[in-house]
């Protein structure tokens, strides 16, 4: 007997890996770096002349005394003191190369490619306008320019043949969602680990359900393979829509830990659900009946159970549909993703109506101990999905084991023994 279950371990590895490629895809997907340096140079002297050009015709006595005052006594008020100067010799070229890319000159610049990609567009940056340059934390010493999430800004200077320059450093944490600034650094230090996940997601998927299939014996009652492709897409769908709404609202995967956690709760019952989905589908891609003279053999990857005709009182066809509290927590989450504004209420809405909707077609053999053995055969779209599934009833009846034809409803999921 145990030869003839080797290979149906296949159907359960195929979810594993999906259901792995899809977790951990989407985590480095949705993975945001938790914070940054933003670098921008500062013209004070120009800063200082537009205090006296008026605004829609107005200049307030503010901007005249800021306008008016020495030069130096400007900068410290407009720095409050918070300044550092660097080495002259040492940070020279990087003041330069910082100074090109922030005032739109990339192509000369080694840091060209640090800058947001809206900043590029013109309509973000005037010509006069300078933009940020973004640096990694690790990249700079910012412990030592007073740079964290608690003290997050300061000015960097250096003297050169008489004057000083400046450079605005800004420590930006993207730990909280409700502080985002709407210029983000670019793609590649702002979602670090996007195309890896790009590529576990697509090459997961690609080999979960590219792997061989275990091929029935002749006399097997087996489901078909297109309804269990057609489940493993479905329980796909909830995976990816579930596993992602938390961190799309909170943007960001670790954000969706720190920040909105609880709101990352509300949503992991979904997500054990799409899981248990992608199990109870590997499940019935391995399931093969096969029929003895005494008993009735169910073949899965867990293993052989036999389930002998003296032992079996009725059988009667069921109706199945999904239990109440599973169709209320659809509800909660439609609920949730509407007063978030940032969930997709369509996509939460597509799934809730096919839940509602939802019913499949089985046998119940009743055991004498009251135990049911539930053989599913029909889909919701009322097609037949486990051909030769009538064997059941015939086998049976040749038995003397009764048979009623009147569907009962009962509430659950399809993997029910």
């Amino acid at each position: 007997m145990e030869d003839k279950i080797n290979g149906t371990q296949i159907e359960l590895i195929r979810r594993i890996i999906i259901a792995a490629a899809i977790i951990i895809g989407i985590m480095c997907i949705g993975y945001v770096t938790p914070a940054v340096i933003s670098l921008e140079w500062v013209d004070f002297k120009l800063e200082q002349e537009k205090q006296l050009e008026p605004t829609y015709g107005y200049l307030s006595d503010e901007d005249k005394r800021l306008g008016n005052l020495p030069l130096q006594e400007y900068i410290d008020e407009m720095t409050e003191g918070k300044t550092v100067e660097l080495n002259t010799k040492e940070w020279g070229n990087f003041f330069n190369q910082v100074y090109l890319a922030s005032s739109g000159q990339y192509a000369d610049s080694d840091y060209g490619d640090r800058v947001s990609e809206k900043d590029k567009e013109w309509y973000f940056s005037p010509g006069e306008k300078n933009v940020k340059v973004f640096f990694k934390p690790s990249e700079l010493p910012a412990e030592s320019w007073g740079l964290n999430k608690n003290l997050n800004s300061t000015y960097l200077n250096i003297e050169s043949q008489g004057n000083k320059y400046y450079i605005e450093a800004y420590y930006r944490s993207f730990l909280d969602p409700v502080d985002r600034f709407y210029i983000t650094p670019p793609t590649n230090m702002y979602h670090p680990w996007r195309t890896i996940g790009i590529i576990i997601l697509i090459a997961g998927l690609i080999l979960g359900f590219a792997l061989p299939r275990k091929k029935p014996e002749l006399e097997d009652v087996y489901y078909q393979t297109g309804p269990m492709i057609a489940g493993d897409m479905v329980g796909v769908m909830f995976l990816g829509l579930f596993f992602t709404l938390p961190i799309g609202i909170n943007e960001g995967t670790i954000q969706a830990v720190t920040h909105w956690w609880g709101l990352t709760l509300v949503f992991m019952p979904f997500v054990f659900a799409a899981l248990y989905i992608l199990y109870i589908n590997g499940w019935h891609a391995s399931y093969r009946l096969r029929f003895r003279p005494d008993s009735i053999a169910r073949v899965t990857f867990r293993g052989i159970e036999q389930y002998r005709y003296m032992d079996i009182s009725s059988v009667e066809e069921v109706v199945l549909v999904y239990p109440k509290w599973f169709l209320w927590m659809f509800r909660i989450v439609m609920l949730f993703a509407l007063l978030s504004g940032k969930g997709a209420t369509t996509s939460t809405a597509g799934p809730y109506l096919l839940s509602e909707s939802a019913s499949y077609a089985g046998l119940a053999v009743n055991r004498r101990d009251g135990r049911p053995l539930y053989i599913w055969y029909g889909n919701q779209m009322g097609n037949v999905i486990l051909p030769g599934y009538e064997r059941v009833i015939e086998e049976c009846r040749q038995h003397g084991i009764v048979y009623n034809d009147e569907p009962q409803v009962v509430r659950g999921f399809m993997y029910m023994k």
